[in-house]
């Protein structure tokens, strides 16, 4: 009895298209799932690196907000001793001891003691952009007091800090003390891309402008 054409089973030819357009589409399926899942992970690695980040910028805003405040309401009255960077009426206290692009060292008298050397409250506080650490990676990193603060660290186009006086003006790589009265911070931090079929770094940038109080 003859086959009827509705009975005929699938051709070997029709089979490899088959077979064919299924490959292409899991193969497309798998390059979008696989884009949408390193995606992810690298949204992941950058939030994990700013918060990070975050929360160091927020410690150097706090910092220098209080540089310059004095416990007993006014700058510590000339000693005769020690270092006076900028020239001002003390010299054991200097809102701002040292300014660079890359350096940035300013002190505060919190407990009205007359010496901004203390440790405990830390008055004294120095940050830095300098090489790694045996426990803070990357080309550059950010030291607070010597300390590793973000690791990782590439400083933005004008410098770490910028410095700029009362009328808003940019004071330069070489600013005088004195003058100083807002402080930009700029800097990225970067983080291995997870995808390793791109690779390079990710990058998250992080900026704030600080008006001193004192």
């Amino acid at each position: 009895m003859p086959l009827l054409l509705e009975d005929r089973g699938m051709t070997l030819i029709e089979q490899l298209v088959a077979l064919g357009l299924g490959a292409l589409m899991m193969t497309g399926l798998f390059g979008y799932f696989r884009s949408e899942i390193y995606h992810l992970r690298a949204l992941e690695t950058r939030t994990t690196t700013m918060e990070d980040a975050r929360g160091a910028l927020d410690i150097m805003i706090r910092d220098l907000k209080n540089a310059g405040s004095w416990g007993t309401g006014r700058a510590p009255a000339e000693s005769g001793s020690g270092d006076d960077p900028d020239g001002d009426i003390d010299s054991v206290c200097n809102r701002v001891y040292l300014a660079t692009v890359s350096r940035l060292h300013v002190q505060m008298d919190l407990n009205g003691n007359g010496n901004c050397a203390d440790l405990e409250p830390r008055e004294n506080i120095r940050y830095e952009l300098t090489g790694p650490t045996g426990t803070c990676p990357g080309a550059t990193i950010i030291r607070r007091n010597g300390d590793c603060l973000v690791a990782n660290v590439v400083a933005g186009p004008a410098g770490l800090f910028t410095y700029y006086d009362a009328a808003g003006n940019d004071l330069g790589v070489a600013p005088n003390l004195a003058a100083i009265r807002r402080v930009r911070i700029a800097f990225s931090v970067q983080a291995k891309n997870p995808d390793s079929r791109v690779g390079g770094k990710l990058n998250s940038l992080l900026s704030s402008s600080v008006e001193f109080r004192n």
